[in-house]
């Protein structure tokens, strides 16, 4: 059974993305443009930055890499997006800062199927959590060698979040540490608690026709498409769902649809439609998802985790991500409230 987790605005994204052809030109469809150079936090370009788009061939795959970094000699950053499918690279210059080009070679990947790895020969299974553990490991070890360095540092998403910690179960050695931002510890949990305040809310605040939809689909499943639809709008309606500030995912999607992004051509703004659905339908299964608990599966690790989580942030709640934060045994750890 497929179940559908993507958030409502995605919905949006995958209409209005449909629009881009006929809005760019066709000048458009070229290699991404050149690639604007690391600047030190005075604004000045660093001397010695590198800016590079990457191909890399992983577990027999070509995938795409960019790297932003103020000196080669920094400790490498890998970052793994969320969604599955939802690739933040056309954005960095929008999010990324200097103080973290300055002190780290930031490393992002879009996973295999994603972005600007998406290829349309891939089918459903050659995606899988277990092909991106070994994409993962495979990667970190080119960076390692490429960087000279015995360990780098890993910063995981939501849905990138999950496959940090999948990894670190499977082989921490290449890790110094782990960063887990949004992480759903439990996704039935998790799902269901996102229900019970988006009910809590409507009731509170009087939303009749909220509470109304809310109160029909009781008892909440987890894994039913109506219900999620139901819940993901209502924390959305909160703004307690993937955009908490005002006009932030009015900003995002401009930038994407008018072309500003250097680092993506108009070829690959358009795959991301198709590059959702199949990491949805490859990924986002009930029998998989039932199973992540890392509760019962990951109670200890043995490098440093350190979790960053929203406090109005109830597609991951961070009072789940606490509760797991204290239970795991980990040689250090920290809990980070935004």
């Amino acid at each position: 059974m497929r179940i559908v987790l993507r958030p409502i605005v995605e919905v949006g994204i995958l209409a209005l993305l449909c629009l881009v052809a006929l809005v760019w030109s066709e000048a458009l469809k070229a290699e991404p443009r050149q690639l604007p150079p690391v600047l030190t936090q005075s604004g000045e370009p660093a001397p010695t930055g590198l800016v590079s788009r990457e191909r890399v061939t992983l577990g027999g795959v070509e995938q795409t890499i960019l790297i932003r970094g103020a000196e080669e000699s920094l400790p490498v950053l890998l970052f793994f997006h969320g969604g599955p499918g939802g690739s933040v690279m056309p954005w960095v210059d929008l999010f990324q800062t200097s103080l973290l080009e300055e002190n780290f070679m930031v490393v992002h990947w879009d996973q295999r199927g994603t972005g600007a790895s998406f290829s349309k020969a891939l089918t459903t299974d050659d995606i899988s959590p277990e092909r991106l553990v070994a994409d993962t490991l495979e990667l970190a070890e080119l960076l390692r060698e490429r960087f000279a360095q015995e360990r780098i540092f890993l910063v995981g998403q939501s849905w990138g979040s999950a496959l940090g910690f999948m990894t670190i179960a499977e082989d921490s050695s290449p890790f110094h540490a782990f960063v887990a931002a949004s992480e759903r510890v439990d996704w039935v949990k998790c799902l269901n608690m996102g229900y019970d305040w988006a009910l809590e809310q409507a009731r509170a605040s009087g939303d009749a026709d909220l509470l109304q939809e809310l109160e029909a689909i009781a008892p909440f499943d987890a894994f039913d498409e109506a219900d999620l639809l139901v819940q993901r709008a209502a924390l959305d309606h909160y703004r307690a769902g993937d955009y908490h500030t005002p006009g932030l995912w009015d900003q995002y999607l401009s930038y994407a649809v008018e072309g500003q992004s250097p680092y993506y051509s108009m070829e690959e703004i358009q795959s991301h439609i198709q590059d959702l659905e199949l990491s949805s339908a490859a990924i986002e299964q009930a029998e998989l998802l039932k199973t992540y608990n890392l509760f019962e599966t990951l109670p200890s690790v043995d490098i440093p985790v350190h979790f960053v989580t929203g406090a109005e942030d109830w597609n991951a709640p961070a009072a789940l991500a606490r509760e797991y934060y204290d239970f795991l045994d980990a040689p250090q750890k920290s809990f980070t409230v935004i």
